[in-house]
């Protein structure tokens, strides 16, 4: 089943009609149609708003698909998304700078042992989840 199939799934289990869920998600009718269809996909910072509409945990949805958790900057980015995150919201509501947020992402500069800490704090993400010896996934067994 392909993304958009399931979105109609969750969202038919749900109880809502497309033009209800659009409403909850203050997008519009043919936004939601399009991802239902597969002609588009929500952008990634709305997934966690999605989520908590269809009352079904953020990580069903796939977020992770597209990262190497072996990575340290994708597992800082899958932590922003799960929270629902752009990197300008995040790098502005935690003092971080918008650039140092986008080079940790693409693997381009070193993440300090207290950025991380101050990452984990910030994003409520347990903090082994960023030690890439772990499984992040068991690391966010449980976690809201």
């Amino acid at each position: 089943m392909d993304f958009g199939e399931q979105m109609t799934k969750w969202r038919e289990d749900s109880g809502l009609t497309r033009k209800e869920f659009a409403r909850k998600l203050s997008v519009s009718l043919t936004a939601v149609k399009n991802w239902e269809t597969g002609h588009s996909t929500p952008k990634l910072t709305k997934y966690s708003e999605i989520a908590k509409v269809l009352s079904i945990d953020v990580r069903e949805m796939g977020l992770d698909e597209d990262l190497n958790l072996d990575r340290i900057g994708d597992r800082i980015k899958y932590a922003r998304l799960l929270r629902g995150m752009s990197i300008e919201a995040f790098a502005y509501e935690h003092g971080f700078a918008i650039q140092t947020v986008k080079s940790w992402e693409s693997h381009a500069a070193e993440v300090s042992e207290a950025s991380l800490e101050r990452i984990s704090r910030a994003l409520k993400i347990p903090f082994p989840f960023f030690d890439t010896k772990n499984d992040p996934h068991k690391e966010l067994a449980g976690l809201n």
